[in-house]
């Protein structure tokens, strides 16, 4: 089956809330295609393609929801699908704020499903992989990672008359490079088409990277000047995005916003928002109630500003309804998947060039929290960590642990790269600089 096209997709959720008995109802089609071609040990090993179109129904029967989810599309198990979410509607506790299904409101659907990544097939990607794998073998390094396109179109419908749809692409590339010295680097791409992805310059940067980490040094524990390649930045912000910009959080107190609006919480040189319409983005222009995603200046020139909301939260707390809620039902209350930070002036060397003695890190690995309010970080460094000395780098480092506060780090932030990229991360894509952050603190190393 091939992905539906937005109209198809708009005609089905239609069709489906009509199918629904509950007294008001909601439906979400989604449908895409997801191609990978894989890679290691410097050849192709594996190569997939999977198509789906799956349809969720959000059933409300007064104060009470209940959701229930299909990927058949005959009528029969759409029909069955709406009758288990009134089902479930029926056997859930009542929610006495819950303000029911928002209303339409207009919202804006540029193009951003690009051709180049339509036609972005396995011949392609396998093209991708050849220049990435050739860089790494000529130098007698071998190469893994993946070459991945995404094809998606949301669709959603409501009762009241929400009726909305787009499609997005996007491509994604990684590649780790290992040296049989102990060297380890890496390279990754994101970004709505393929046009962006110059191949042959990650699998240069990656190779370049495990060459240049070999043979790994010691470093004792403690806290270091770090100057952060914008993947490593990514997680970060990433992180800062799920446990602290959501009204959810902010309203519980489990934010480090909580009680801080209009003051400043971060370094002056640290502005996040999140923006759906930014021309760089690539995501979807609304949410998954069909609401428009609102810009939303979450921290500017270090202030705390605001937070994002759903329907259900701007209700309950009197706010704007922001357009940032989540497929029903979630834990997490409304979350910005559109989030970046703000571009300063330097370049990466001109960062490393102001180190006397510090630590560079290309990207960090198995991140989790320890503690959600000041968003203490656990995790660590990975594929090319090196010694900055005299404002150049010198010994690679093995990969070190960590314990840090991303609060405290995004506070003792006194660089910041005018170069941004994209990167795929738990909530949508993040666009990041380089930063250099004072006090970073390392607790030993993983080997």
């Amino acid at each position: 089956m091939n992905w539906l096209s937005t109209d198809q997709a708009r005609e089905l959720a239609a069709r489906v809330v009509a199918l629904t008995s509950a007294d008001a109802a909601e439906v979400i089609v989604t449908s895409g295609e997801d191609s990978l071609t894989r890679f290691a040990e410097n050849r192709i090993h594996q190569n997939v393609t999977e198509t789906d179109t799956r349809v969720s129904v959000r059933a409300v029967l007064g104060d009470r929801q209940g959701v229930a989810s299909t990927n058949r599309l005959d009528d029969d198990a759409l029909a069955s699908c709406c009758a288990a979410a009134v089902a479930a509607a029926s056997a859930a506790p009542a929610d006495p704020d819950f303000p029911g299904l928002p209303a339409p409101v207009p919202v804006e659907t540029p193009t951003r499903a690009a051709a180049g990544a339509r036609e972005f097939g396995p011949e392609q990607r396998a093209d991708a992989v050849g220049a990435i794998v050739g860089q790494c073998s000529s130098r007698l390094i071998q190469a893994a990672g993946g070459v991945a396109s995404n094809l998606k179109t949301l669709a959603i419908a409501n009762s009241l008359g929400v009726d909305v749809g787009m499609e997005t692409t996007s491509v994604r590339a990684t590649v780790l490079a290992l040296t049989d010295r102990g060297g380890s680097g890496w390279a990754s791409f994101h970004g709505p088409d393929p046009n962006g992805l110059a191949a042959d310059a990650l699998g240069d940067e990656a190779a370049t990277l495990a060459r240049r980490s070999e043979y790994p040094t010691d470093l004792d524990p403690g806290t270091y000047t770090v100057v952060l390649a914008p993947e490593a930045v990514a997680d970060i912000v990433d992180f800062l995005g799920y446990l602290g910009f959501s009204v959810r959080a902010f309203e519980e107190g489990r934010s480090f916003l909580s009680g801080h609006l209009g003051e400043r919480v971060l370094s002056e040189l640290v502005t996040i928002t999140d923006d759906a319409l930014d021309p760089e983005a690539f995501g979807l222009t609304f949410d998954y109630e069909g609401m428009p995603k609102r810009r939303v200046p979450l921290i500017e020139r270090g202030v705390a500003n605001g937070v994002v909301t759903d329907s259900y939260w701007a209700a309950r707390t009197g706010r704007e309804n922001t357009g940032h809620a989540l497929p029903a039902p979630n834990p997490y209350g409304p979350l910005g998947l559109d989030v970046q930070m703000a571009p300063g002036d330097s370049t990466i060397d001109e960062l490393i060039r102001s180190v006397e003695h510090g630590i560079y890190v290309t990207r960090f690995h198995y991140v989790n929290v320890e503690d959600p309010v000041p968003a203490t970080l656990t995790g660590m460094t990975r594929d090319g960590t090196f010694l900055i000395e005299d404002g150049a780098l010198t010994a690679p480092l093995k990969n070190q642990r960590f314990t840090q506060s991303a609060v405290a780090a995004l506070d003792s932030v006194r660089g910041v790269t005018r170069q941004r990229a994209f990167f795929d991360v738990m909530l949508g894509a993040v666009l990041v600089p380089g930063l250099l952050i004072d006090g970073w603190e390392f607790t030993g190393q993983t080997g």
